[in-house]
């Protein structure tokens, strides 16, 4: 066979790949819309039912075997010569009213990636296990954490299964009326070698530099919670103001200073204020409380740390004023992606000519639970107009193309090399 025979053919296997893989986003995503209107694939749903019977024929019709762990991640195996193997894949649930790629964009490409060289290259030299977790978003079970992959890691502690919805109905017994085990939670596994993700950057740098491919090398931590500040409800009209204890002009300094300090790291570190809610809540009504979130965010554990104790230094310079309450919600370490596979991606677009952009990752994933136990590394592509949780969320095919073929070619390193 010629060279141009050759390059012919491989060009004429990366268009079936690219329509495979958009066709199935489409078919996929049918199965998020509930029959109130709502795209929502929540844990445990009819909608994750539908998507996971729909997966698991993809993974069939790749030649994987099929199984679902404790909690219900869906794994589908390509058998190598080794025990040892190499995952990839990502979450199968969303946000409400959430978008088509986010995760589900992972496990697809993980599937078509594998299923295509199996096809042509015939048994890996290690095990390829591809995965569709279950429980990223915790848009369900707020509290949850990363269930899915928390499983996978090893790491889950059975008390998550007591862990209710908003219907108080707990992760054990949604798990089971699923059909899955739940409880106990599985232990880490030994034969993991390694974990891929390929994932939405869901966020606008590598398409303002117009890359193709993002290596990430470390995911942030972040620091979450809220503020309670408490005063006193009154008359808005009968209440002269130096005999008022309102809560709100006291929040909003303290917002205000929060922002204030953290300016000099903004290229370190971000800051949200997402939620802000006053208590009653009345428009002729001096509010007897007033709440607000914050999200705190940074690559730098010291950083991080120091955010935390600035507003334990806001909290008691105004709690002279009135009272105030910091309560901690979630804190995630910092986490280093595996340096080797960040070098070996990268040695793989320069030689197949793909633009890309060393970076970290604000938003968390399950690799930032499986890199606690297994070396790991995550895969960006771009997000148009950096939207994402959003029903607009898109990648365009051309940017899909490239994170098909560094997947495939990361895997085939790994697996077949």
């Amino acid at each position: 066979m010629g060279k141009s025979m050759k390059n012919e053919n491989e060009a004429i296997i990366r268009d079936e790949e690219l329509r495979w893989l958009l066709n199935a986003i489409q078919e996929v995503a049918k199965t998020g819309i509930r029959p109130d209107g709502l795209y929502w694939r929540a844990s445990y749903t009819p909608e994750d039912a539908a998507a996971v019977a729909l997966l698991k024929s993809y993974m069939e019709q790749a030649g994987m075997r099929v199984f679902f762990d404790a909690v219900g991640n869906l794994h589908g195996v390509l058998q190598g010569k080794s025990e040892q193997v190499i995952m990839a894949g990502s979450h199968r649930d969303t946000v409400r009213s959430g978008g088509k790629y986010d995760g589900m964009l992972g496990i697809l490409s993980a599937i078509c990636s594998a299923g295509r060289l199996y096809q042509r290259l015939g048994q890996p030299e290690k095990t390829l296990e591809v995965v569709a977790i279950v429980e990223e978003e915790s848009s369900r079970f707020i509290a949850s954490n990363y269930i899915g992959s928390c499983n996978l890691a090893g790491t889950m502690p059975a008390s998550a299964f007591a862990i209710t919805d908003a219907d108080g109905i707990s992760i054990q017994d949604a798990a089971a009326s699923a059909g899955y085990q739940g409880m106990p939670p599985d232990r880490a596994r030994e034969d993991i070698q390694h974990f891929v993700e390929l994932h939405i950057e869901q966020g606008g740098v590598l398409e303002a530099e117009k890359k193709q491919i993002g290596i990430v090398t470390s995911i942030m931590g972040q620091w979450g919670g809220s503020v309670v500040l408490r005063g006193k409800q009154n008359h808005a009209g009968t209440t002269p103001m130096k005999l008022r204890q309102d809560p709100v002009p006291v929040m909003a300094s303290f917002i205000h200073d929060m922002f204030s300090r953290v300016k000099p790291y903004e290229d370190e570190m971000v800051l949200t204020v997402g939620k802000i809610e006053l208590f009653p809540g009345s428009v002729n009504v001096i509010p007897d409380r007033a709440s607000f979130t914050f999200d705190i965010r940074s690559a730098s554990q010291e950083l991080g740390s120091r955010a935390m104790r600035m507003l334990e230094e806001l909290r008691d310079k105004y709690s002279k004023k009135i009272e105030i309450e910091i309560i901690p919600a979630w804190e995630d370490a910092p986490v280093l992606l595996d340096s080797t596979g960040v070098r070996d991606i990268e040695e793989l677009c320069r030689k197949l000519g793909l633009s890309y952009r060393i970076m970290t990752s604000g938003a968390g994933h399950d690799s930032q639970n499986m890199a606690q136990v297994y070396p790991t590394n995550v895969i960006f592509v771009p997000s148009e107009d950096g939207v994402s949780h959003d029903e607009r969320e898109f990648t365009k095919p051309e940017d899909l193309q490239a994170g098909l073929t560094i997947l495939s070619a990361y895997l085939k390193k790994l697996c077949w090399e």
